[in-house]
């Protein structure tokens, strides 16, 4: 029984696992204001489409500027749908983000996004390389 354990305890965790885990840690990272933890994700070629597309020092710059404009913020992510690709080191998570921030404890703007993120497996690691978020109602 103990060989089991340490049997199980060495397997990898399976990829869709591993992508969720992910995907917790930046709904973690953004509630608390961690732009190294939300970078270190991404591919270092890493590109976000949000109305325009943003590389990863443009996106650092604009995470910087709203975590000031909304110290209190949320993230919730929503109908996470992963799909591997044959190969197994690469995915597409799609999901709905809902976001609010506020000064205080209320918020003061909200929003819903449909998002589409591509993954890739680097260094041991599921990051993304490509991520587009539209508004819901868009």
């Amino acid at each position: 029984m103990v060989l089991q354990l340490l049997i199980s305890g060495c397997q990898d965790t399976p990829p869709e696992e591993a992508i969720k885990a992910a995907l917790s840690e930046l709904e973690e990272a953004v509630e608390a204001g961690d732009t190294s933890t939300i970078l270190d994700r991404l591919t270092d070629s890493a590109v976000i489409h949000r109305g325009q597309s943003m590389d990863r020092k443009t996106l650092q710059r604009t995470l910087v500027g709203l975590f000031f404009r909304y110290p209190k913020r949320q993230l919730t992510l929503a109908g996470i749908r992963i799909e591997m690709a044959p190969n197994g080191t690469t995915a597409r998570a799609r999901f709905t983000a809902l976001v609010w921030g506020g000064r205080n404890t209320l918020p003061e703007k909200a929003d819903s996004y449909q998002v589409d993120s591509h993954w890739l497996v680097q260094d041991g690691d599921w990051k993304i390389e490509s991520l587009e978020s539209k508004r819901v109602y868009e």
